[in-house]
């Protein structure tokens, strides 16, 4: 059978991924997508329309650097505390709570007015009806009410301690005492009718939490690093209101920082000419101490004196230096000379401390030490010429060993005359007078106090100037601006909804067939079986066992005579009467509604046609008194041997007859497997062309297989939903082992949407009705 299906090789599920067949079954379930679209993107508008759009404005400032100096005594970098801009550190300054809480009181923040907007409320800023001033400077708590226009001169206020309910009224512009303190309400230019009797909600923010709120919605980031940009960020409900709080908040930070400047000047300048003032006064002092002092001792300029009397002092120190290392050259040039070691070594010349008769001997030493070793390298030290260049050797170290003698003699002469001079001359310098000194100290301050003089008027002169020309350090580069909005655009959330609407029914219908294990479809037998396959009974909401009529022309019936029309391929045409078997494999398969509906639909293909029901496990239908109808019980036990006993119409079905199964009996199993349901089945085929046994599910009992003996086809029933796919094989090996014979596949109650086909409702789309046929 399998061979024979054209579309069994094009669906493969184990394979193959079908999209065609996919979109198919989705399109069934259009109305779930349409719901789900509609649920989802109305609650999208509705969260659109309740939560605020949030817009992103920023502004762009530029600090100024400073330019350093080396010299600090001599640039205004001296009175000022600022030389270097610590960018991190400005950045910190301007999400300070003191230039913030300056912001919120320039603009007002801390009263905020709202109307009811239907989904939610919209904050006003620029628009509203009316405004609240405090005339004691501010509220005393926070609170929440609401004001109420009766007309245009008179209002009510709802929702404060002393009247929640709104019951006094008040004239606008005049002074009312509250709970929150005295306050004041008048109409702005936004009033009109409209507002009469409707709300205005006014909130009446704590100053701190409304601090940390907004410092909340700021962020200042270095936008280049080079150039020292810092971009300031603000996202609000309201452009107008984010744009003012950027705008106010560079007023505030560049007020304060002129302030401060201004502030540092002005103590720079008093201090300047306090300084000056004292400083004037000790001047004049130092001066007069100078000329009384030269008028009372008459004394003349000893400053030349002091000068010689320095410069030999000098000279001397620098002779006592000479001669000391020409005394410590000597002695080296002594212990060199009398080195054992060094007997035979060359002594050092040139050294700029000897005389010239001394350098000649030293010249002279060298050259007989060079000589003789020549010599020794051609004669060897047994040579008469080696010997007395040896003497000569001798003799010369004597003489200028007494030679060093008398140098250093002669220099420590020198050193004991240059020291008693440089004593002499420091004694001359001691002896200068006392009062040369003392008028040294005066014209020593005189020159210091005459220079900070000087100094600080220019100073006082740069302070001024910089007074007059003093700039902040901020430039603005981009006042307050439109940087798109923070959260998410209206039109992203409903395409986005749209998208989910589609996507959520789609994966659970996409889904849901992949996790079901059941058997879902014809495509799932034909996949996994090679039974022939008989047909396919679609789904009936009507609770009926049967539904077959004369007059009915709907789906189910139409599918139960396609399964009529195909047992003729299957059974042998050339017997006169075929019995067939209805059996499955879960209970509740549909086995009895199956039967009992082929059964009529050979009746009305003018078969004489008997019914079995041979569940014999089942109680057995009773008459109106409620006693159990004989059955194939009472002819098995041979408590009944006319079969015509049993033979009954069936009620609501003219020219079908039925057996039922009669009363349970304690074996039913012995009952099947005797002779009696041969002879029963023999001569039933006498009588009827087609006898439709309805029996238990095959391998839960035995009876089944018993009964199998007697019939000549099998309809295996599947029930869509309830039959694990898993179980498939297992009915396959009935069919390949011959269990049963003449097997076939029927699926019952087929819920086309899991079909995949295409194929709408009713059997195979063709909308079969009873107006097709002719009836009204």
């Amino acid at each position: 059978m399998k061979e024979q299906n054209p579309y069994t090789d094009s669906f493969k599920l184990m394979d193959e991924f079908n999209l065609r067949t996919i979109l198919d079954v989705l399109l069934t379930k259009w109305h779930w997508f349409v719901l789900s679209v509609f649920l989802c993107v109305g609650g999208a508008y509705v969260y659109t329309r309740i939560v605020p759009v949030v817009y992103k404005r920023e502004a762009i400032v530029q600090l100024k650097n400073k330019v350093k100096t080396e010299e600090a005594f001599n640039e205004k970098q001296m009175f000022d505390d600022s030389n270097n801009n610590n960018i991190d550190g400005e950045a910190l300054i301007f999400k300070s709570r003191l230039l913030m809480g300056e912001v919120i009181w320039r603009l007002g923040l801390e009263i905020e007015y709202a109307a009811d907007d239907g989904f939610k409320k919209r904050e006003m800023y620029t628009d509203m009806p009316v405004r609240i001033s405090f005339p004691d400077s501010t509220f005393s708590e926070p609170a929440f009410f609401s004001i109420i226009p009766l007309s245009e001169s008179r209002y009510k206020i709802q929702g404060l301690a002393d009247d929640p309910d709104g019951v006094m009224e008040y004239n606008f512009g005049a002074e009312v005492i509250t709970p929150i303190g005295k306050i004041v309400v008048n109409r702005s230019s936004s009033f009109n009718k409209d507002w009469l009797n409707m709300p205005v909600f006014i909130t009446c923010h704590e100053h701190k939490s409304l601090v940390s709120s907004l410092l909340g919605k700021l962020n200042v980031e270095r936008s280049i690093k080079e150039a020292n940009l810092l971009t300031l960020t603000y996202q609000d409900t309201d452009p107008d209101r984010a744009d003012d709080i950027l705008n106010t908040l560079v007023r505030v930070y560049v007020d304060e920082s002129m302030k401060d400047k201004n502030q540092i000047m002005q103590s720079t300048a008093v201090f300047i000419d306090e300084r000056l003032k004292l400083i004037n006064e000790e001047l004049g002092n130092v001066e007069s101490d100078i000329e009384d002092y030269r008028k009372q001792n008459r004394s003349a300029d000893l400053g030349i004196e002091a000068k010689v009397a320095l410069e030999n002092r000098s000279r001397y120190d620098r002779d006592v230096i000479d001669l000391t290392g020409q005394k410590d050259l000597i002695d080296l040039i002594q212990q060199y000379l009398h080195d054992p070691l060094k007997n035979e070594s060359l002594l050092p010349a040139n050294t700029g401390i000897l005389s010239a008769g001394q350098e000649e001997l030293f010249s002279k030493y060298n050259s007989a030490i060079l000589e003789r070793e020549k010599l020794r390298e051609s004669g060897g030290d047994e040579s008469p010429v080696v010997k007395s260049l040896t003497n000569e050797i001798a003799s010369l170290r004597r003489v200028i060993s007494q030679s060093l003698k008398n140098a250093k003699r002669e220099i420590d002469m020198k050193l004991d005359y240059a020291g008693r001079m440089r004593l002499l001359e420091i004694g001359r310098i001691s002896n200068i007078p006392t009062q040369q000194r003392y008028v040294l100290s005066i014209e020593r301050q005189q020159k210091i106090k005459e220079e900070l003089f000087l100094y600080l008027l220019n100073k006082r002169e740069e302070n001024a100037l910089s007074s007059a020309t003093a700039e902040s350090n901020l430039h603005i580069v981009d006042s307050a601006y439109g940087a798109g909005m923070a959260g998410t655009a209206s039109w992203v959330i409903l395409f986005g909804a749209l998208l989910a609407g589609l996507f959520i029914p789609g994966l659970f219908f996409y889904l849901g067939p992949m996790l079901d294990v059941t058997v879902r479809g014809r495509k799932d037998i034909e996949d996994n079986l090679t039974i022939p396959f008989l047909g396919e009974i679609p789904h009936k909401r009507q609770k009926e066992l049967m539904v077959v009529s004369r007059e009915k022309r709907d789906g189910v019936s139409e599918a139960f005579r396609i399964v009529r029309i195909n047992m003729n391929f299957i059974l042998n045409e050339q017997k006169k009467s075929q019995v067939l078997m209805l059996t499955s494999f879960n209970p509740s398969s549909g086995k009895s509604f199956v039967s009992h509906n082929l059964a009529a639909s050979l009746v009305l293909a003018g078969k004489r046609t008997v019914l079995l029901e041979m569940d014999i496990r089942k109680r057995s239908s009773k008459d109106d008194e409620g006693n159990v109808l004989p059955g194939l019980t009472h002819y098995l036990s041979g408590r009944v041997n006319n079969p015509d006993e049993l033979i009954r119409p069936y009620t609501g079905f003219e020219g079908l007859d039925v057996i039922s199964s009669g009363p349970l009996p304690p074996n039913p199993s012995e009952l099947l497997l005797g002779q009696l349901l041969d002879e029963l089945i023999g001569l039933l085929k006498e009588r009827y062309e087609y006898i439709i046994i309805d029996t238990v599910p095959y391998g839960m009992v035995a009876d089944a297989q018993i009964i199998s003996r007697c019939v000549d086809m099998c309809i295996y029933v599947i029930r869509e939903g309830m039959m694990d796919r898993r179980r498939l094989p297992d009915i396959e090996a009935l069919y390949t082992n011959g269990k049963l014979p003449c097997m076939s596949v029927l699926l019952n109650d087929v819920r086309y949407k899991h079909a995949g086909y295409g194929y709408g409702y009713g059997y195979y789309g063709y909308g079969y009705g009873k107006s097709y046929y002719g009836y009204q």
